[in-house]
């Protein structure tokens, strides 16, 4: 009886094939298009004084301290020492 048990469950199954794998194709990222209005800004943080110096089209517009008025979201910048 031993032996008809072992027979039965060496006996070879049919097995299934992998499944075909999926082809995989190469995208090229999405390049997003710069918003032209954002180009021409600059902000240069400083850590040690927390202030942000603010430049348009490379000229000095001036900066971002936390001392703005609560009122003002998001804060323009400010005249202050360059």
């Amino acid at each position: 009886m031993c032996i008809a048990f072992g027979a039965g469950c060496s006996a070879p199954q049919a097995i299934a094939p992998p499944p075909a794998p999926v082809p995989v194709l190469a995208t090229e990222p999405v390049k997003e298009t710069p918003d032209p209005l954002m180009q021409d800004w600059n902000i240069f943080p400083d850590p040690t004084t927390g202030t942000v110096e603010v430049y348009h089209k490379g000229a000095y517009v001036g900066a971002v301290s936390g001392d703005e008025p609560a009122g003002e979201d998001p804060p323009a910048p400010h005249q202050g020492s360059n």
